[in-house]
Parts: structure tokens; C-alpha cells; sequence
């Protein structure tokens, strides 16, 4: 439960012994105040109580108004409840605390007393009635502090492409990756274009890379100019099958392009000797992995290039478009610095061609800013991953549904994937009507797209990818979500299959 505290409350408690803030400061509810009840509250309160203000600052939240808040906080002579009760409805707190609610006239946000909130806290959590597949604003309130910190210095400095917050980020992403270096960019799928380009690919040239994967992986290649050439998955993590790569090499293949769909990797150490055995750059698509191991190692570390994406959706993702790539390779960090400026180097100096892929300092801000709770998200999608198929097997549906197995330690669950066969679209219908966020990640293999008609494959060439696409379904597994609603969902999946 998240909670602010209007001044009236928080004066009284600071100067109760004893100190009746103790109430908001629980694993069941996070408290926030505005920036601005702190100056109004310390004119109120006795050198003695003041000194209270600083240790409990380390316990709660602060929440910075805008001008716009506090111009509309001036609409009358109400300004202290006015602006409490916008900050409530725009920072989506779940109630503001007071000692006088009758003081305030909107509906937007409850207002209740200290006692209510301990009846809340007390008193049993409210029924289940539906879960989103992701709820991106959930997590807002935990790194407010640190990104509005970093995008505050971001404004002022006026350094809004790239600079030293780009520069910040890329050095931790590299350490957190295990690389020597990352290279910020645009977007994940400008990783995974500039990784190609910085490998030399270009037309006549192929790249082996899977057909069941995001639209992004294929269509980067052929936007690089070259020649996406598939090899079907394997029916247990939904990568790249290692053994089916060698009889699709030719002379023209320039690269392989595995991808570590949905947090786990693909089994990397057969793919890395093909690629040293023919001289094959190796790109890895870790597009969803950020922070998934191969024995040990980090995604991104495992290849020539490792591309990430910051998309909003992602286990780490920004306020917008946003990628990066890793390598330990000096020689392809500083082409893809030169690259990602349109091939200047120095400036306004072009013996390249690259393009503009530069990162926004912003972007970059948020990046790092959350980096230092990946570690913490990641851990809670694992252990829900872990209720998940506790809860299947407890409810014995896994005749019904395959769970998605841990092949490579670490998986970090970017999606939890079942398989349910043919009934897979019937089952989504049903969980969509019981307010279940779910989806197919992905509907349609690349090989069958309109689009890649060119390339002369068929229905019936990749059987594994085209089984996947028909059968899988992902259920909500961020961190955000509780136990509660993971057993709302597989109640709902065994009252689909079983009927009770």
C-alpha cells in the first residue's frame, strides 16, 4: 500500500513519544511525503522534534511537486490539502493520511485517519478480480527519488544526446554485463543494426538466425542488406538448435544471430565454435535477457556483440526507446561510436557511413537509475516463476500445460511461457474474460511473414517454431505481481481444463 502524509499527521506524530510514524513504516505499506510538507511541518515542530525530521526521511519517500501542481494547488486558500490531493491522484498513491479528512472536498484519492489505515493494514487484503500482464507505473514509486534525480541533472546541465549520463550508464551496463564496454544506442533494434554494420555485413552477405523471434531480429538484417538465413528451435527453451546451424553455412555467411528469447540463453558454447571455426561473427539478440547466465556467464558477454533493448516493457526498461551494445573487443567499441554518429570522426569527418543512433541522456539517466534494483526485480520474477510451477503442479495441471524449464542457469523471466497445445487460443479467450492479462509471444515465425516471401521458405520448413507459434502463452510474472494473483491465475487455468 502506497500512502501520503499530510502535514497535519505527520507534525502530530514527530512529536508523540512514542513516535507514532512507526505506523507508515511497515513491509506492508510504503509512506511518501511532499518535499513541501517537510518546510511546513519543520516551522511547526520544537527545536527537539525537529531533530527527528532527518533520521525519518531515511525511512520515507519524498515527492517533489511541479509548477503545474503547485499552480493548480492555488486555486483557493485550501493550498496544503489542494496540493496533497493532486500529488495523491497524479502520483497514484492508494490513500492520503490525515488527521482531519474532513478538510478535504476531492474524491480523487481516500482520505482516512491513522486508525483506519491501521484497520487496513490489519484486516484482510481484498479479493483478487483480475491481473495485467505487465503494470509499468507499479514500479514507479520505488525509483521516483532516483530517477527524477537523474533526469533533474539531466534538464540542467542541458547535455540532452549523449554526454557523460551515456557515458555513466555505459560503463555499469558493461560491469554488470561482464564487458569491457558498452555503446548506448537508439533502440534495441538499432543494436542489433549497428552490431551488423559494425561486423562489415552487407549485401550478398547471410546471417543464421532464428525464425521464432521478434520481427526486429530478421528485419535488421535485411536492413543491413544481407540475408536472413533460418534454423529452426529447440522444442524445451525456444532457441536457436545449435546442431541444425553447420549444414546452413556457406561461403556468403558472414554471421550467426542467436537469440535468448524470454530471459534464458540459448546454448551458447556450440554456437561460439561454429563461429570461430568459420569466422562467423557471433551477434547475440539479448534483446530479453538482461542479466541471464550460460555457466556462469552473463548475456552479452558470450559473443563478439551482445544487443539489449531499454524498451519500457522490458526487465529494465526506460521512459522510451533505448538500447545498447556490449563487447570486449576494443576494435568494435570505437566503431560503434563511430557508427552511432553517423560515421563522424572526428566531427563534421566521415570515411564511414553510420547513422544516428545515439542514446538520449534522459533515456540513459532512467537506465541507470533502475540498474541498481535489477537485481532485486530479477530475483522476485524467479521466485514467481517458482510459485508459478509450484501452484501447476500442486493443481496437477502440468498433463494439461508444459511449464517453461530452466535449462541455463540464470533465467530471468522477461516472459513465463506455457505450452497448451491446442487449446492455447481457447485458454487466452478465457483468461482475457476473467480479467487475466496474457499473450502470444509470437503468433506467426518470421519464415511465414508476408514480407519474407523472398526468401523462399514455406509452411512446414521450421516445424518447432510453427508449434511454438500455435501453442504458447505467456502469463503475467513481473515483479510487481503477488502470490495472490498468481493463484487467482492458475485457479482460473484449472477451472479451464478441470472445471472445478
Amino acid at each position: 500500500m502506497e500512502i501520503l502524509l499530510h502535514h497535519d499527521y505527520l507534525a502530530q506524530a514527530l512529536s508523540r513519544e512514542p513516535n507514532a510514524t512507526d505506523l507508515c513504516i511497515t513491509k506492508n505499506c510504503k509512506s511518501w511525503v511532499a518535499s513541501t510538507t517537510v518546510s511546513s511541518v519543520m516551522q511547526k515542530l520544537s527545536q527537539e522534534h525537529r531533530k527527528k525530521v532527518k533520521s525519518l526521511l531515511a525511512s520515507l519517500s519524498v515527492v517533489t511537486p511541479t509548477a503545474g501542481d503547485l499552480t493548480e494547488a492555488l486555486k483557493d486558500d485550501r493550498f496544503e490539502e489542494n496540493l496533497t490531493s493532486i500529488l495523491a491522484r497524479n502520483c497514484g498513491f492508494d490513500a492520503v493520511i490525515s488527521m482531519n479528512p474532513e478538510k478535504f472536498s476531492s474524491d480523487d484519492v481516500p482520505v482516512i485517519t491513522p486508525e483506519e489505515l491501521q484497520e487496513k493494514i490489519n484486516g484482510s487484503a481484498d479479493a483478487v478480480t483480475g491481473v495485467k500482464l505487465l503494470d509499468i507505473p507499479a514500479s514507479y514509486h520505488q525509483i521516483l527519488n532516483d530517477v527524477e534525480i537523474e533526469m533533474a541533472d539531466t534538464v540542467r546541465s542541458g547535455m540532452f544526446i549523449l554526454g557523460s549520463k551515456v557515458s555513466e550508464m555505459e560503463e555499469k551496463i558493461a560491469e554488470y554485463c561482464q564487458t569491457k564496454f558498452a555503446v548506448g544506442v537508439s533502440s534495441g533494434t538499432d543494436a542489433l543494426l549497428i552490431s551488423l554494420m559494425a561486423a562489415g555485413i552487407g549485401e550478398g552477405d547471410e546471417v543464421i538466425t532464428s525464425p521464432y523471434t521478434f520481427f526486429a531480429t530478421a528485419g535488421s538484417i535485411i536492413r543491413a542488406g544481407a540475408k536472413p538465413v533460418f534454423v529452426d528451435i529447440n522444442d524445451v527453451t525456444f532457441n536457436l538448435k545449435a546442431e541444425h546451424i553447420e549444414r546452413c553455412i556457406t561461403s556468403r555467411t558472414r554471421a550467426i544471430m542467436p537469440v535468448h528469447l524470454y530471459g534464458q540463453c540459448a546454448d551458447m558454447d556450440p554456437i561460439v565454435e561454429l563461429g570461430k571455426k568459420h569466422n562467423l561473427t557471433v551477434i547475440e539478440d539479448a534483446a530479453q535477457s538482461i542479466g541471464s547466465e550460460y555457466k556462469n556467464n552473463r548475456s552479452g558477454s558470450l559473443g563478439d556483440m551482445g544487443c539489449f533493448s531499454f524498451f519500457p516493457a522490458k526487465n529494465l526498461g526506460a521512459f522510451g526507446d533505448g538500447g545498447v551494445v556490449t563487447t570486449s573487443s576494443e576494435e568494435l567499441y570505437e566503431k560503434l561510436k563511430i557508427l552511432r554518429v553517423h560515421g563522424s570522426a572526428p566531427k563534421y569527418y566521415h570515411k564511414i557511413i553510420g547513422g544516428n543512433f545515439r542514446l538520449d541522456a534522459l533515456q540513459a539517466g532512467v537506465i541507470k537509475a533502475k540498474l541498481n534494483y535489477l537485481e532485486s526485480w530479477t530475483g522476485k520474477r524467479r521466485q514467481n516463476a517458482t510459485t508459478y510451477n509450484q501452484l501447476f503442479q500442486q493443481n496437477a495441471l502440468t498433463q494439461y500445460i508444459q511449464l517453461p524449464p530452466e535449462v541455463f542457469l540464470r533465467h530471468v523471466y522477461n516472459q513465463y511461457v506455457i505450452r497448451a497445445g491446442n487449446r492455447r487460443d481457447e485458454l487466452r479467450s478465457f483468461l482475457n474474460e476473467k480479467k487475466i492479462g496474457c499473450e502470444i509471444y509470437y503468433p506467426l515465425s518470421l519464415h511465414v511473414q508476408e514480407c519474407f516471401k523472398s526468401l523462399g521458405y514455406k509452411k512446414g520448413d521450421f516445424p518447432e517454431s510453427e508449434k511454438a507459434a500455435d501453442e504458447t502463452l505467456a502469463l503475467p510474472v513481473s515483479h510487481e505481481i503477488t502470490r495472490s494473483q498468481q493463484e487467482y491465475v492458475v485457479e482460473n487455468i484449472r477451472h479451464f481444463f478441470l472445471g472445478n
